[in-house]
C-alpha cells in the first residue's frame, strides 16, 4: 500500500508510537536526514560513496569518511529536496566535499520537518501536552497507514515480492536501525544474507543503489541505552 509519501515521510511516520511519542529522537533524526539523500538517489541526483570490500561472498562497507556525491542539482518538484540540493551544492563548493556523517548532524531538523509534511497531509496529529518543565509535542500516526507501510516492508524482506529501489533503501534503514523490531517486522537470516550479496529480492538493482542504500543504513543509530 502506497500513499505517495517521500522516503523521510515514511521513516517519520514509523518512527512514532501509538500515543505519539518519538521512538528514539536521536534515531528518527538521523534516519529522516539519511532518507532525505535516499529520497535524492532515487531521483538519480545523489550516490553515497564509501570503500567496500568481500569477505565470504558478503559485501562489507567501510563507512568512515564515507561522501555524498552529486550527481545532478536539476529539480524534482519536490521544494524541500530542491533546497537540500543547493544547499548540498553550495556545502561541497565550499567544503570540497561533503562527508556524510557530518551531513547527516547537521540535518538534525529533517525529522521535525518532515513530521510538519505528515500534520498537513492528516497522517499524524499533533498535540502539545504539558510537562512540570514546559511542553512536550506528541505526534500521533495514522497507524492504518503505519501499519500498513511496516506490512509491506515485512513482505518484501521475506522476499514475497521484488523490492524495487523505493522499498530497498526504505527497508535497510528500517531494518538497519533495529526500528523493524518495534513494528514486528521480521526478516529471515537468509534474506538478510541474500540481501548482503545483492542476491535475492535485490538483485536486478544497480549496484550503485545498493550501496548507497546500505551505507545510508549504516550510518542510522540503533537505539539509545536511556530508550531501551
Amino acid at each position: 500500500m502506497r500513499y505517495a509519501l517521500s522516503l523521510p515521510e515514511e521513516f517519520a511516520l514509523l518512527s512514532v508510537t501509538d500515543t505519539g511519542a518519538v521512538r528514539d529522537a536521536a534515531q528518527a533524526a538521523i534516519g529522516c536526514a539519511a532518507a532525505e539523500l535516499g529520497e535524492l538517489a532515487l531521483r538519480g541526483k545523489v550516490l553515497v560513496d564509501c570503500r567496500k570490500r568481500e569477505v565470504g561472498g558478503l559485501h562489507v562497507y567501510l563507512t568512515g569518511g564515507a561522501r555524498v556525491r552529486l550527481v545532478d542539482t536539476g529539480g524534482t518538484g519536490l521544494a524541500w529536496a530542491d533546497a537540500l540540493l543547493a544547499e548540498l551544492a553550495s556545502h561541497g563548493v565550499e567544503h570540497g566535499k561533503i562527508v556524510l556523517a557530518k551531513w547527516l548532524r547537521r540535518r538534525r531538523g529533517a525529522f521535525s520537518l518532515h513530521c510538519a509534511t505528515l500534520v498537513q497531509r492528516g497522517l499524524v496529529r499533533h498535540e502539545s501536552v504539558r510537562r512540570l518543565f514546559g511542553a512536550e509535542a506528541r505526534y500521533l500516526p495514522d497507524t492504518a497507514v503505519r501499519d500498513a507501510l511496516a506490512a509491506d516492508i515485512h513482505a518484501t524482506g521475506r522476499g514475497l515480492q521484488m523490492q524495487d529501489a523505493h522499498m530497498l533503501l526504505l527497508s535497510d534503514l528500517v531494518v538497519g536501525c533495529g526500528l523493524a523490531r518495534d513494528l514486528n517486522i521480521t526478516i529471515p537470516v537468509q534474506q538478510r544474507l541474500k540481501r548482503a550479496r545483492g542476491g535475492g529480492s535485490v538483485a536486478l538493482l544497480p549496484e550503485a543503489m545498493l550501496d548507497t542504500s546500505a551505507v545510508l543504513a549504516a550510518a542510522v543509530p540503533r537505539r539509545s541505552r536511556r530508550q531501551g
